[in-house]
């Protein structure tokens, strides 16, 4: 059986939140929820939050809370999740688009400059993905006057130097899909860092429908994921540490965190120096899967204008995902490490 790129799961002892809520008079928005969101809270240190069905819902609220109306423009990066734009479209919100900065997954605040320039109206914002969890130098960004949310689906607990995830935006979201590193089977929550855009959300909140709300039944799956975080984050840092020994000994580059800090382990990031396919199908050959790293992005999906961010192309054309989760075990982890010190 093939290792996957992505394997969800919570350990047996940690059932009982979800069988608990399952067996109450009812698995609406309640008294889970509102127990993960308390968790989530301590663990990031935010004001005020709340959860939500969808990361998409969420990023629609955000772009409530920021005041933004029908023909105003947002900046994202070129690897933005695809989804951004569809919330924007729905919205009548507008998209300036930033390429990655040379040798980096990010714009730096030349790639910004340039795509404020090239906008038709001037950005009001700047929703913050950070791919991989990587978290970019913002250094001399606030010259640009642009409001901040952060992404920080796929790097809960990551940082860069001062800078932790979460900590950066006056707003940010953590998206709780399948994939998550912390998941509740689908779901996003938004929140604010400080008081301020904390009494915004907490005004939204109010009427926020019990629709859009995330389940009690989702929130008791992610209220024991969190418990397991830093042992499973612990877990992936140490097989993070033995890959990259085995992708050092090749052509191949691991897509990793610039400077002091730390990346969040979402997945294994390798940026190739050959054909995708071949790769692909070797690791397949051995039983192990793999996935395009920015599949899912403007990039990946085509949703960048023709001719604007070269960079970000070649980075979703080349750039694929190797396992890195707590289900790999020691045998797994040794045949991947084989496996990335042999590729074509």
């Amino acid at each position: 059986m093939s290792i996957p790129v992505f394997c969800p799961y919570i350990r047996r002892k940690d059932m009982d939140s979800v069988l608990n809520c399952l067996v109450t008079d009812s698995i609406g928005p309640g008294e889970y929820a509102d127990r993960f969101i308390k968790s989530l809270k301590e663990s990031l240190n935010f004001d005020f939050g709340f959860a939500l069905r969808s990361p998409f819902t969420a990023l629609c609220y955000a772009f409530e809370a920021l005041g933004l109306k029908e023909g105003d423009t947002i900046l994202v990066s070129a690897l933005a999740p695809a989804y951004y734009a569809r919330a924007a479209a729905e919205k009548g919100i507008g998209l300036a688009i930033a390429d990655c900065a040379e040798n980096s997954l990010q714009p730096d605040l030349e790639c910004i400059k340039q795509a404020i320039a090239a906008s038709a109206v001037k950005p009001s914002a700047y929703i913050l993905f950070e791919p991989l969890g990587i978290i970019p130098d913002l250094s001399g960004f606030e010259e640009t006057g642009l409001r901040i949310v952060e992404d920080i689906t796929q790097g809960i607990k990551a940082y860069r130097g001062e800078l932790k995830a979460g900590s950066i935006g006056g707003l940010a979201m953590l998206g709780l899909e399948n994939r998550g590193i912390v998941t509740t089977g689908g779901g996003a929550v938004l929140f604010a860092k400080a008081r301020r855009e904390g009494m915004v959300l907490r005004n939204i909140a109010e009427e926020v429908p019990a629709e859009l709300r995330m389940t009690d039944y989702n929130a008791a799956l992610g209220w024991a994921q969190l418990r397991g975080l830093e042992m499973n984050l612990e877990t992936r840092r140490t097989i993070y540490q033995a890959f990259g020994a085995s992708i050092a000994r090749t052509k191949h580059h691991l897509l990793a965190v610039e400077g002091e800090g730390e990346a969040g382990f979402w997945a294994f990031p390798v940026a190739l120096e050959s054909g995708v396919k071949d790769v692909c199908a070797y690791a397949k050959k051995k039983e192990i899967d793999t996935e395009l790293a920015f599949e899912d992005s403007l990039a990946g999906k085509g949703l960048v204008p023709e001719g604007q961010c070269p960079r970000a192309r070649s980075l979703a054309l080349r750039s694929i995902l190797f396992p890195l989760h707590e289900r790999i075990g020691k045998a797994g982890v040794q045949k991947i490490e084989r496996l990335l010190g042999t590729l074509p």
